[in-house]
């Protein structure tokens, strides 16, 4: 089953305790309804079909990873569609912050030290690329990666 948000609206002003944002929900390219958040720490709110949303739910119960807190419990809890939801949500943030910072600078990673480093190329990128393969062998360099593996990586750091 493949789930996405699209249409996001998120206000970065307006999040307290969760992120404020409305998106519409799709499911298998079928837009199901709208899912949107006040900002204040509630739960999501949904609009639409519920049968698609509670179908959409029992998938990600049943398919996707459990998550823990582990500062907190070494409980572990189901990903519901709410969680997944907010998890598609982060990962767009990180992919327009990622593609926002790329147009200016080279993002890389060393392999033995934790972190993304920068660079600003000022319009040469690719020669501060082989600047930095040359100088630095085995490092990731994320602007050269496919989006997906370098969003992953630049939200894991």
């Amino acid at each position: 089953m493949k789930i996405e948000l699209k249409n996001i609206k998120y206000a970065a002003f307006a999040s307290e305790e969760t992120s404020c944002y409305t998106a519409s929900l799709y499911v298998d390219g079928k837009k199901i309804g709208e899912v949107s958040n006040d900002g204040k720490g509630g739960c999501d709110l949904f609009r639409g079909d519920h049968v698609a949303y509670k179908e959409a739910d029992t998938w990600c119960r049943q398919n996707l990873p459990k998550w823990s807190l582990p500062e907190f419990s070494d409980e572990e809890h189901e990903t519901d569609l709410e969680h997944h939801c907010g998890s598609l949500l982060e990962t767009w943030q990180y992919t327009k912050d990622y593609k926002r910072l790329i147009k200016i600078k080279v993002l890389f990673i060393f392999p033995d030290k934790p972190g993304v480093y920068e660079i600003k190329h000022r319009g040469q990128a690719e020669r501060v690329v082989e600047k930095l393969q040359a100088q630095h062998p085995g490092i990731r360099i994320l602007n050269t990666l496919p989006l997906d593996e370098a969003v992953a990586l630049f939200r894991s750091a």
